[in-house]
């Protein structure tokens, strides 16, 4: 089965992509927050799939590493601009390159775990490469290339800083996703799981259990169907029970 045919299209899920076609049409910042394992990762995925040939964009998945050095060679190749150098001087230039051809083509940029980034100066770059955009294009603040920030709730808290006043006010789309609700969660158990039975008491646990977690879900059901299988493949609560004490991290049983 393809990834594609896979694809449940939970709210979380609709509401980032629709969150990112706002994102490209308007030509904003947006920020998208989501807890991890509500599933941030897939509906990109699928979104950029779906977009038509010639779509131009860059994806950045962030980590600890990534500072404005990164991201700024990260624009370069995307825009075919060469090699950026590490010369304070030449970066300064390099970021006006940058948003000339920006100007010229805005390119997506979608940023991963942007929780991640450095604070501040990360976001200062990504503020002040906006900014010169819009100013290029004359667009009165209004827009200037796309650009998607996703990330958990620690990006909001980051965006909260006194000296991320000035990013904060250009983010004009703010997207909070839900966590799965039952009736997804009954819909991923039968199409990721159909040979397994799941009673009733035990798609509320592994609700409980998850916290409305995509991810989660997917750890417990991993092991949960391992334990079942050699005992009626019926995920049971005393499977889920076992299936606790082989993961770090999930609730305690009231």
């Amino acid at each position: 089965m393809s990834e594609e045919k896979l694809f449940i299209k939970t709210r979380a899920a609709i509401k980032a992509m629709q969150s990112l076609d706002r994102i490209r049409d308007e030509q904003i910042i947006g920020m998208v927050i989501g807890r991890a394992g509500y599933g941030k990762t897939f509906p990109i995925k699928t979104w950029l799939k779906r977009q038509a040939a010639g779509f131009r964009f860059f994806w950045i998945e962030a980590d600890v590493l990534t500072s404005p050095r990164p991201i700024l060679d990260c624009f370069v190749r995307a825009l075919g601009l060469g090699q950026s150098s590490g010369q304070a001087a030449t970066l300064f230039y390099t970021k006006k390159r940058i948003a000339e051809a920006l100007a010229r083509d805005p390119v997506m940029a979608i940023i991963g775990q942007a929780d991640m980034l450095s604070v501040p100066r990360s976001f200062e770059l990504l503020r002040s490469i906006w900014d010169e955009v819009s100013s290029l294009r004359d667009s009165d603040g209004e827009s200037g290339f796309p650009l998607a920030l996703f990330g958990t709730p620690k990006l909001s808290e980051s965006m909260a800083r006194e000296d991320l006043e000035p990013l904060r006010r250009r983010v004009f789309h703010h997207a909070i996703l839900p966590g799965l609700s039952r009736k997804e969660l009954e819909t991923i158990l039968q199409a990721k799981w159909p040979g397994f039975d799941c009673p009733d008491e035990s798609v509320d646990q592994i609700l409980r259990l998850s916290q409305g977690s995509f991810g989660w879900v997917n750890d417990i059901m991993k092991i949960a169907s391992l334990i079942a299988a050699k005992n009626g493949r019926v995920i049971s609560l005393a499977v889920l029970r076992e299936t606790q004490k082989e993961l770090i991290g999930l609730p305690d049983e009231e």
